[in-house]
C-alpha cells in the first residue's frame, strides 16, 4: 500500500509505503490487538533540534497527544484496509510485573536511561482519551497473547517485538515501526517457526530485557544445531545440551537457569499470569 503525504514547505510528495501487504481483503470479524508501549516512548521523545520548534512544556505536550493519536490511527486505517475489524483494544505497560520479582536484574540495563517528564501525562492520555488497557501483573505483549487466546486467533496483532511475533504463529502482526519511506509492514510466522524462534530465544536470551540465555551459545549454534522441523523432545534435549555448555556440565544450575529464563521470556495468558 502506498499512501501520499504533503510536505507543504517543500512541496513535495512523500510517498509512505506498507510493506508485504495481503493481495486480498479478508471478511471474517477480528479484533486489533495493539501494543502500544513504544507509541508512547516515540510520542514523548524530543531531541534538542526539535525544542525551536516545541520550545514549551505545553506544545511539547500536545504534540505528543497529536503523534500519539495519528500513530494509532495510522495503524487502524493501515489494518482495517485490509481486514473486517469490529473492535481495537490498545494495551500498554501497567504495574507488578511479576518478570522483577522473580528475576530483578530484569531490564536493569535499562535504569539509567532518561524518560520523558511527559510519559506519565501521555500514559493517562491513553487511558482517558483512547481507552487504553493497562498490563497489570504482567507487560503489553503478555496482554496481546491473552487477547490472542480469548478471540480465538480471530485477530490481528499490531507491534514492533519480535517475541509478540514468536508467540502469534499463523496471526496476521502488522509492525508499525517506520523507517524513511517505510511505515509498516505486515508478518507472518508458522507454528514451525514459531516453536523454533522461542527455543533458540531462550538459548539466546534477550540483551535489550538482561536476560543473558546460555553464556557463550549464540545464533549461530542454534542454526547449526537444530530446525524447524525438531520435536518437543528434541527441542528440550538442544536446549538442555546449549546451557550444559555454557555451565561446564552443570546440570542442576543448567535446569535452574532454563526454568528460570523461560518464565521470563515467554509471553503469558493473564490466566498463567495468576498462577505466577
Amino acid at each position: 500500500m502506498i499512501t501520499g503525504v504533503k510536505k507543504e514547505e517543500q512541496f513535495e510528495e512523500i510517498v509512505k509505503i506498507v510493506k508485504n501487504c495481503p493481495t486480498s481483503y479478508d471478511d471474517s470479524k477480528r479484533v486489533l490487538l495493539i501494543d502500544a508501549d513504544s507509541i508512547m516512548y516515540t510520542a514523548t521523545y524530543f531531541p534538542e533540534d526539535s525544542l525551536l520548534e516545541f520550545p514549551t512544556e505545553e506544545e511539547q505536550l500536545e504534540e505528543a497527544k497529536y503523534r500519539t493519536r495519528n500513530k494509532i490511527q495510522e495503524i487502524q486505517n493501515n489494518v482495517e484496509e485490509w481486514f473486517n475489524i469490529v473492535q481495537t483494544y490498545i494495551f500498554i505497560g501497567g504495574k507488578d510485573n511479576f518478570r522483577y520479582r522473580i528475576f530483578p536484574e530484569y531490564k536493569a540495563n535499562r535504569k539509567n536511561t532518561i524518560k520523558s517528564p511527559h510519559l506519565p501525562m501521555i500514559r493517562q492520555y491513553m487511558i482517558d482519551e483512547l481507552k487504553a488497557i493497562e498490563s497489570h501483573g504482567g507487560e503489553a505483549d503478555d496482554y496481546v497473547i491473552d487477547g490472542i487466546a480469548i478471540s480465538q486467533g480471530n485477530c490481528i496483532v499490531s507491534s514492533i517485538d519480535k517475541d509478540v511475533l514468536y508467540y502469534s504463529p499463523n496471526i496476521p502482526l502488522y509492525d508499525y515501526r517506520t523507517n524513511n519511506d517505510i511505515v509498516g509492514e505486515f508478518k507472518y510466522i508458522s507454528t514451525k517457526e514459531s516453536r523454533y524462534a522461542r527455543a533458540a530465544q531462550v538459548i539466546i536470551g534477550d540483551s535489550t530485557d538482561g536476560v543473558p540465555g546460555a553464556k557463550g551459545v549464540g545464533k549461530a549454534w542454534c542454526d547449526k544445531n537444530m530446525h524447524v522441523d525438531m520435536t518437543d523432545y528434541q527441542f528440550i534435549k538442544a536446549i538442555l545440551l546449549a546451557y550444559l555448555k555454557a555451565n561446564k556440565d552443570d546440570y542442576v544450575e543448567s535446569k535452574r537457569q532454563i526454568r528460570l529464563y523461560h518464565k521470563v521470556l515467554k509471553l503469558h495468558t493473564q490466566e498463567e499470569i495468576n498462577k505466577l
